[in-house]
Order: structure tokens, then sequence, then C-alpha cells
């Protein structure tokens, strides 16, 4: 069997809060304004520091949360452009977090929903090494591209996040008890927005049925779901499509945030933890979402 898995210790580093309207150089952006405002856009973060700066303030935050425990191994999330290459943005992560001698591996390709793949590939390591303490690492900055992105009708920021993911709870944190994954690589680019609805909806539904075939009593209701933060008329789309309505959905900081990639899903589950919006036993279901991709996760709050 595999070892369970428990994250805890979640921190998050965002960029400065930068108003849609002073957002310089992004006409795409600007054309977009009052659609934004309509779905509940205010602010994007923005900053200069470079990706991995924002990715290592989140790890030691994340570290000294949990009382510098030592770490086995490192994952390290991201779909922004590399600074140099990947090998040498890990290598300036690992020695700006402290760890220059701890393992560490690249993942990415699934944009916002790179939670998924960054947490298969710490289970991964928990049943193949046995290490006690893996540090997950989630960051994207946005160097190149509009911040404005028409599917879910957001804006995206600069911003990271991390979390200490091992086979026993170090604290309060959350158990994960399921995961799907649903992938559509060869999903053609729809500017339609029924055709494209309609692509989320078959995603979206496959992974809650093959979530549920895992998990041990699927009929058990979930308290919460954590989305990332996309307009409201796109959540509530997505929480019908998950069984929920809005009121389940967790989404903290749409107005002041904007959407940070991966970092809204942690972001979100630590704010129910902060905020005492969970308590132990409470089920949480988060829902990471890509353009061609979806993948499903079902945690358990628990106290440690």
């Amino acid at each position: 069997m595999p070892p369970q898995l428990h994250l805890s210790a979640i921190a998050v580093e965002l960029g400065d809060a930068v108003p849609l309207a002073d957002v310089a150089g992004d006409p795409e952006l600007t054309a977009q304004l009052p659609a934004l405002a309509e779905g509940g856009m205010v602010h994007c973060r923005v900053s200069g520091r470079p990706v991995t700066d924002l990715a290592a303030a989140a790890a030691r935050a994340a570290l000294a949360a949990a009382g510098d425990p030592a770490v086995d191994s490192v994952v390290y999330a991201t779909d922004s452009p590399y600074e140099q290459t990947a090998t040498k943005d890990l290598w300036r992560l690992l020695t700006a977090a402290g760890l220059p001698q701890a393992p560490g591996v690249v993942v990415g390709g699934s944009a916002s929903a790179n939670l998924a793949p960054a947490l298969r590939t710490a289970h991964g390591l928990l049943a193949a090494e046995r290490p006690e303490t893996v540090l997950l690492v989630t960051a994207d900055r946005i160097t190149d591209t509009t911040r404005y992105q028409p599917v879910g009708v957001t804006v995206l920021s600069d911003g990271a996040a991390a979390c200490l993911v091992g086979p026993e709870p170090r604290g309060p944190g959350y158990r994960l008890l399921a995961s799907a994954t649903v992938v559509r690589a060869d999903a053609a680019e729809v500017s339609n927005s029924i055709k494209a609805a309609s692509l989320v909806k078959t995603g979206v539904t496959r992974a809650r049925a093959e979530l549920d075939g895992q998990l041990a009593d699927p009929g058990r209701p979930f308290r919460h779901l954590v989305t990332g933060n996309y307009s409201l008329a796109t959540r509530t789309f997505l929480a019908r499509l998950c069984g929920l309505d809005l009121t389940a959905a967790h989404a903290p900081d749409v107005a002041g945030t904007g959407h940070a990639f991966s970092v809204d899903l942690l972001a979100g589950l630590a704010d129910l933890q902060e905020r005492k919006l969970v308590d132990p036993g409470d089920r949480v279901l988060v829902l990471a979402t890509s353009p061609r991709s979806w993948s499903m996760l079902a945690f358990e709050y628990t106290e440690g």
C-alpha cells in the first residue's frame, strides 16, 4: 500500500497588489477591464523578483512555520519560463531556501493545475524512497505575455506557495484521500464559449466520477470546494459541475489577488484553516484546472 500523504505548514508569497487599471503595457488587459470588474477582479499581484526568489520566500516561511525540520526532498512546480535552465533555477531555489544539499525535482506541464502533478510526484517519492519530509513549492510569474486570461475570465498574478508533505501529519493540515486527473492534450483551441464549456464539463465530470470510484465513502459530503480565482460566473459553473453550490466554493481573495496559478489552491486551503472554517474530519474538494486538464483532489482536515 502507498503511504498516506499529509499537507501541513502552508505558506504563501505574493507580489505587490496593483489596481488593474494601473497595470501598464498590457492593452489586452486594459480592454477587458469591464469584464474583469464584473467577475469580481480588482487587483493583481505584480513582482519584479525572479520566480525562484518568490518560491524560496514561500519555502522559508513554510519551513519556519513547521519549526525548520530536516527536508529529504524538494518538489518544485512551475510553468513560468526558466530564468536560466530548469536545473540552474532549481539550484537557485534550493540555495535561497537554505537547502543546498536537498535533492530536488522540477515538475510542470499543467499550468494552473500544477498542484496535482506536484502531489503525485511527492507521493511517488514517499512510496519509492520513504522520506519523512518533502517540501513542495509552486510558483509562477508573468514576464512576457498579457495578464488577462480568457479561460475563467481572470487576471494572472505573480506568487508562490509552499507546504510540507509527509507520511505523517506535522500539526494541523490536510490528508489526501484520493485524486483523479483527466487530460485532453489533443483538444483543439476553441473561441466558442459553448464548445469550451462542453470540454470543461466533460473533463470535470469524468474526474469527479474517477475520484468517487476511489473514495471509500463517496456519498459523504464535502464541506468546501477550493478552486482557482476565476470570475464569479466561472466559479459558479465549476461548483455546479462538482455537484455543489456556490456557498461551498472557497476562493478567498479573488478581488485582491487575481489568479496566481496553483498558488490559489494552497492559499485557499490555508485560508480555511486560518479562519477556522474547517473542523477535524471535514472533507474538502480541490479542483485544479488548466485549458486541457482537470484534476480533483479530495482532502480531510486533521488536527495532526
